[in-house]
């Protein structure tokens, strides 16, 4: 329980803290910097992940790839048609349009799949197999979106490099270090890394946007959750769908909408910080939907566990 409330209320209490005294985070920000913060998120996260674990079928292959295409590229486009017309704040719409682009989350998803008593090898898969391919598809995305949106001048070839060297390099060095160097030895104290430096960026980039968040008007914060919750609805429904015209099993279906329809705060703080939005407002919309999502699964995963 400490392990599954670590990171909301970590969340939580960064963004109180760097509303009330942003002077932590500033010091984060500058001193310690997002680049670094990003590079030990994932160099941990690479030492957390099982390859030798997944069990690879064709029923495997076509529900992986058809909750991708849905989850990393169909949803946020769907996104950027259903918002673009309103007369949304910039940054806002940037933030919304980041996280639905995002991967799966890479631990809730799979906490959340083993709750609903889901597949949780296919849950590690879908995370693995939809990190790897947000390598590629986030910056064409949301280098289209964005730059049709007219939010700043993003640069998908630029977003990309950072991208390979801030998240997948770190990823496969992790992974190689635990696999060759450490091998049996792994601490838990170790999967608080990410959390914690999660933490400390949320805590950063709410810092230096302070004065942008302070200026939000509550009515639009409440916008921006009623359409992360439908938009989040909207996904997990979409792959149940699929998961049900594939004829997968219930189990297998559970990971599809439990981690599948997921999405990582952590990379997309990542991509606030690539896309140079991170002193602006982008930020609140990936928090609340991460936030969001996780108390609603939470809730959700416990009346699947009857779904059998």
């Amino acid at each position: 329980m400490f392990k599954k409330l670590f990171l909301p209320v970590g969340i939580l209490l960064a963004v109180i803290w760097s509303l009330i005294a942003p002077a932590a985070g500033i010091f984060c920000k500058e001193y310690i910097g997002t680049p670094a913060m990003i590079v030990a998120i994932f160099l941990v996260s690479g030492m957390q992940v099982k390859f030798s674990e997944l069990k690879i079928d064709r029923q495997f292959m076509l529900g992986l790839l058809a909750g991708a295409i849905f989850t990393l590229i169909l949803l946020p486009l769907t996104g950027w048609l259903s918002l673009h017309s309103f007369s949304l704040d910039k940054a806002l719409l940037a933030g919304l349009l980041i996280m639905l682009a995002a991967p799966p989350t890479l631990s809730s998803g799979i906490v959340l799949t083993q709750q609903s008593r889901g597949n949780m090898m296919f849950s590690i898969a879908i995370t693995v197999f939809y990190s790897m391919a947000a390598i590629v598809t986030l910056p064409l995305v949301l280098g289209f979106l964005l730059n049709a949106s007219q939010i700043g001048n993003v640069d998908p070839l630029k977003m990309f490099k950072q991208l390979i060297l801030t998240v997948l390099l770190p990823l496969f060095a992790g992974y190689v270090v635990k696999k060759y160097i450490f091998r049996n030895w792994y601490n838990k104290l170790i999967d608080y890394v990410p959390l914690t430096t999660t933490i400390m960026l949320s805590l950063a980039f709410f810092s230096a946007a302070r004065s942008s968040i302070l200026s939000i008007p509550l009515n639009l914060v409440m916008w921006v959750l009623v359409m992360a919750l439908l938009f989040h609805l909207l996904s997990m429904a979409a792959l149940f769908g699929i998961a049900k015209l594939l004829k997968m099993s219930v189990a297998d279906n559970k990971a599809m909408i439990f981690c599948g329809g997921s999405k990582s705060a952590t990379m997309a703080l990542a991509m606030v910080a690539i896309a140079g939005l991170d002193a602006t407002a982008a930020v609140v919309p990936c928090l609340l939907f991460y936030a969001l999502q996780l108390f609603l699964d939470a809730m959700l995963a416990n009346f699947a566990q009857r779904w059998q």
